[in-house]
């Protein structure tokens, strides 16, 4: 054997070797393949519980996404408030539907393109004033609002609006038809909900202006390990479903 053919065998048994030991000691992490995320457990027709499982609008979009993007994800429908708990705190990867804007921005961790856009509506009595109501007309009144909600910077940062914090929508425009509050905030396809399964309490509100439109979003959690790829992952699931027409049936399906 010639040395130069010597000098060959040895290269190649060492390249052999490098690669035998790179396979046996993976650096990449496994994919996730399965993530538990908090879903709103009463707030028709985007997120609510029927049959015992989650359902509406923003719970089919999510899913949705999610199997595109080949991950599986377990669902956990709890009240708002306690769903934001459990993602602040890193028990859950994410919950939805969250309200994006100055106060909540640095809180959680965000997708790239919001879930889906919502008017939230400021509603006042029926046998109340019909002249039109907006942010600044709120101030001095009482102003029925759902407990752990977001309702955007021109409200939540004013100190001087008085709000009466209720356990969900329904109670809220209860209080109103009361006359226990003077108004409540409440989105607007929520509160045709409410008013189509409570149709003698639907008579007795009516919207007087809006507060404002915001993007809603699936909002991940700060603390949860590895949530950065799978916010990535979910990001791409959400694209795919928009780009292949899955994201416009399923919005058809709940117009």
């Amino acid at each position: 054997m010639n040395l130069r053919r010597a000098f060959c065998i040895a290269g190649l048994a060492g390249l052999v070797l490098a690669s035998s030991t790179w396979a046996q000691k993976p650096t990449d992490k496994p994919a996730v393949t399965k993530v538990r995320i908090g879903a709103e457990d009463d707030w028709r027709p985007y997120a609510y519980v029927q049959a015992g499982q989650p359902a509406g609008f923003a719970v089919d979009l999510v899913r949705a996404a999610w199997e595109a993007a080949g991950v599986e994800v377990e669902l956990v429908p709890l009240p708002y408030a306690r769903c934001m708990r459990e993602v602040e705190a890193g028990k859950l990867a994410g919950c939805f539907d969250t309200l994006r804007d100055a106060r909540t921005e640095d809180k959680y961790l965000w997708h790239k393109y919001h879930l889906f856009r919502a008017r939230i509506g400021i509603y006042g009595r029926s046998d109340g004033p019909a002249d039109p109501v907006n942010v600044q007309a709120l101030r001095g009144k009482r102003v029925g609002v759902t407990n752990g909600y977001d309702y955007g910077t021109a409200f939540d940062d004013d100190p001087t609006m008085v709000r009466d914090v209720a356990a969900s929508d329904l109670t809220s425009l209860r209080k109103l038809v009361a006359g226990r509050v003077d108004y409540a905030l409440v989105f607007d396809r929520v509160a045709t909900e409410i008013a189509a399964n409570n149709p003698t309490l639907g008579q007795g509100f009516r919207l007087r202006g809006v507060l404002l439109e915001p993007s809603l979003y699936l909002s991940f959690s700060k603390k949860f390990p590895g949530v950065e790829p799978l916010i990535a992952r979910f990001d791409a699931g959400l694209d795919k479903i928009r780009k292949n027409g899955e994201y416009a049936r399923i919005e058809a399906r709940w117009r």
